[in-house]
């Protein structure tokens, strides 16, 4: 077998104070953070109690713990960004080849939260993509901490971390699952963790997603059972009309068109692969769908238009997951909220000036081509393939990394 690449000792302090330095600037600006309709529900339901499964309700959990703490949302804000930020540099510490390369990588990359308009946008909006790539991030930080000091408990709670952001996002489950494998399937770089260690995480993967999945079935303290959730319901929904649009055959269920008739060349003036919520918007010319699940007609109509036309499926996902990354003409998607949303909860920005003054470099600067969120994919694979060229063995842990979040985004 051959022996395990060399391991820098993980940071964790310097990694910290570094990490606390980031979030007062990120997060003091916007405070409490921007908050969209499905921010405000998190909210509402940590106020008033878990009610609907729309959303797996471990966002709330933790702005109960925010609130808990008397920090309130903004709180959760902040240890999302701190989090994230520290364990980044863990990770970019921990592979460098040398000390002055990992701060100079470190620097690149809180430089790369302020050149790509769509990091920062994103990272200071009360959203549960934040705190699910903190998670993920972290899981991966304490993982190699793990491996490099043999460590089971390290490892063990890498893996609990891992499984948290699972609970946060249904699709986080692709974000961590190379990694999860690596730790599970076989030894994690090299063999640093050995059969007792991997036996460990693999048990400690099993009732974490146990619990992971757990938590969208039921309700904290109560147990109360939650309603059936109706996210896979839209982005069945979604596929299914970009499948019609370009098979030129008609799956949508009547229930979505009221029971109106409704032709391939309607579905195609409809559609738009940026949103759902664009597909949705009424326009002239333009038939009239609403978001429903049909009583488990979307669902079975999915399965007919992904059985019958796969190749259409990829092609609609493509178009996706190209406006995701602002890869069109028609520029990104949705770079940030940009406020607080009228809300009955007294939620408003405490420095809106400064709020603004963030939202409008973001809005401004989000187009510009050398500013797309594909470029960060780009750079990723090839500074993955520099560190891979300089030692073959560190190979499983950056395409760990790459493909899981290209799967990640890959389903949005």
């Amino acid at each position: 077998m051959t022996a395990p690449p060399s391991l820098n000792r993980p940071p964790w302090l310097m990694a910290g104070l570094f990490a606390t330095i980031v979030t007062l600037l990120v997060a003091l600006p916007v405070w409490p953070g921007f908050f969209s309709y499905d921010s405000l529900l998190a909210w509402e339901q940590a106020v008033h109690g878990v009610r609907i499964g729309l959303w797996p309700p471990l966002h709330t959990y933790l702005f109960q713990l925010s609130q808990g703490a008397g920090a309130g949302p903004g709180g959760l804000l902040a240890a999302q960004v701190f989090l994230l930020v520290m364990g980044a540099v863990v990770v970019i510490r921990m592979l460098a080849p040398s000390r002055t390369v990992g701060w100079l990588l470190v620097l690149l990359f809180v430089g790369a939260l302020v050149w790509f308009p769509t990091l920062l946008g994103a990272l200071i909006v009360q959203w549960r993509d934040v705190p699910t790539a903190s998670f993920a991030v972290l899981a991966l930080a304490l993982a190699l901490a793990g491996a490099r000091s043999r460590s089971g408990v390290l490892v063990a709670l890498g893996v609990v971390v891992a499984c948290l952001a699972v609970g946060l996002r249904y699709n986080a489950l692709l974000l961590v699952a190379p990694l999860m494998a690596l730790l599970v399937w076989r030894p994690f770089l090299g063999d640093r963790a050995g059969p007792g260690v991997r036996a460990l995480a693999g048990v400690v993967l099993a009732a974490g997603l146990g619990l992971a999945w757990g938590s969208t079935q039921w309700r904290l303290p109560d147990g109360m059972a939650l309603p059936n959730p109706g996210n896979f319901g839209g982005t069945q929904l979604f596929d299914v009309i970009g499948v019609s649009a370009c098979s030129g055959r008609v799956f949508v269920p009547a229930a979505v068109t009221r029971g109106q008739s409704v032709s391939v060349a309607q579905l195609r003036q409809a559609y738009d692969p940026r949103h759902l919520h664009h597909t949705l918007a009424p326009r002239p010319g333009a038939p009239v769908l609403v978001e429903t699940d049909g009583g488990g007609a979307v669902a079975d109509a999915w399965r007919q238009a992904v059985v019958g036309e796969p190749v259409c499926y990829l092609e609609h996902r493509a178009a996706v997951f190209a406006e995701q990354m602002g890869m069109m003409k028609t520029g990104v998607v949705y770079p940030t909220h940009g406020g607080i949303d009228p809300n009955s909860f007294g939620q408003a920005l405490a420095r809106p000036d400064q709020a603004e003054q963030v939202r409008t470099y973001v809005v401004r600067n989000a187009d510009d081509a050398w500013r797309r969120p594909w470029l960060i994919y780009v750079a990723a694979i090839l500074l993955s393939g520099l560190a891979v060229m300089r030692d073959r063995r560190l190979a499983p842990v950056f395409g760990a990394m790459t493909a899981g979040a290209g799967a990640y985004a890959g389903i949005l």
